[in-house]
């Protein structure tokens, strides 16, 4: 399989996701291992709905060893009728997910945007961490 030589210089992931370095990391692991068209399908069925919402996707490793992930939801303030910069955006929920074993941090992340974007909006994923306002 080859890869376009765009992915490789500064893939296109964005729309519903905002820049962050992780975001730039697990791009490139999905690269890398042949797994970008799987996280941009997953990026094209998260975009479907929700127009006005925004995700950051940050990863790591906790003190215990453990990958996590966490994605931080945005949506506009409420005295923005067009949200149109980052300043427009206001965080209203993170939701953590933590692996139960060691592993590559990068690809449990990448596994979980995968996972999020598998039958969205309709998966429970999905509406946890996008839909649900609780």
């Amino acid at each position: 399989m080859q890869i376009n030589k765009n992915y490789t210089k500064s893939p296109s992931f964005g729309a519903k996701f905002l820049h962050s370095e992780s975001l730039k990391q697990i791009v490139k692991y999905s690269i890398e291992h042949n797994k970008f068209e799987k996280l941009n399908q997953a990026r094209k069925n998260i975009d479907s709905s929700f127009f006005l919402t925004r995700l950051r996707v940050d990863a790591g490793i906790n003190e215990k060893g453990l990958p996590y992930v966490t994605f931080t939801r945005f949506e506009p303030k409420k005295s923005v009728n067009v949200a149109l910069s980052m300043a427009d955006f206001q965080p209203t929920k993170i939701r953590l997910f933590q692996s139960e074993k060691k592993e590559n941090f990068l690809k449990f992340a990448l596994e979980k945007i995968i996972k999020l974007g598998n039958n969205a909006p309709k998966n429970n994923m999905y509406k946890y961490v996008v839909v649900n306002k609780k």
